[in-house]
């Protein structure tokens, strides 16, 4: 999209840009899978000291009041970081000798905040890219789910792929190209510059000037109050 769309720059910027996101791109997850898989270990690792330290108490006896604290202190984390009873948590496959791996669904939410909060919540064009690609997959994702279990409407045999993909695409391109013609303020600057450059853009042999047509057809969009239309 930068070589498309970013006319504002040369040859060598357009490079310079390319790698500098793509660097930001792999460093961040990088340190996410890193972060991720360290938390997964820590949360795996105190469950089972809470386990047991729990039956240790259990076969020692502790009456006291600092003894009923330190139990309420561990009940509290072992809701946390996933139950002691087997009955009670739900295990996931194959994460028993996996350190990386977790071991209930739980400990796979919080470590994903965690590292989502640390790693993509500082906000980048790159950051910011990404995590509207999740939304968007775990939407689908969700809905496949809801259908997948049964879940009415979703469940409905007439929701099929292919009609329900093209009312998504239909509803999804009316909504962006009624944003872009009537509150384009409102779009992210990269979305808008692209489609600007796409839909206002027209070359000097249709526009009839004499030099860059798509900076004065850009700049010729009336803005709404308060908003400045950069060339």
């Amino acid at each position: 999209m930068t070589s498309l769309f970013r006319r504002d720059l040369t040859a060598n910027e357009k490079i310079r840009t390319i790698l500098k996101l793509t660097r930001e791109h792999a460093r961040n997850l990088a340190a996410f899978a890193a972060l991720y898989k360290t938390i997964l270990a820590i949360l795996k690792g105190t469950r089972r000291y809470l386990q047991q330290s729990c039956c240790g108490e259990e076969n020692g006896g502790d009456g006291d009041r600092g003894g009923l604290m330190r139990s309420l202190g561990r009940i509290i984390v072992m809701t946390l970081v996933g139950s002691s009873s087997p009955n009670t948590g739900t295990t996931m496959p194959q994460s028993s000798s996996n350190p990386g791996l977790p071991e209930n669904p739980r400990h796979a939410l919080i470590a994903g905040a965690i590292g989502g909060y640390a790693v993509w919540g500082r906000y980048s064009s790159v950051n910011y890219q990404i995590v509207l690609y999740l939304t968007s997959r775990i939407i689908v994702g969700g809905l496949a789910l809801a259908r997948e279990r049964g879940m009415p409407p979703f469940s409905a045999k007439m929701l099929n792929f292919d009609r329900s993909y093209r009312l998504a695409a239909a509803v999804v391109w009316g909504v962006v190209m009624v944003l872009f013609e009537e509150y384009p303020h409102v779009l992210h600057p990269s979305l808008k510059r692209s489609m600007d450059e796409i839909y206002r853009f027209l070359p000097p042999w249709l526009s009839g000037g004499d030099g860059d047509g798509g900076g004065d057809n850009a700049a010729s969009v009336e803005a709404p109050p308060g908003v400045s239309v950069q060339a």
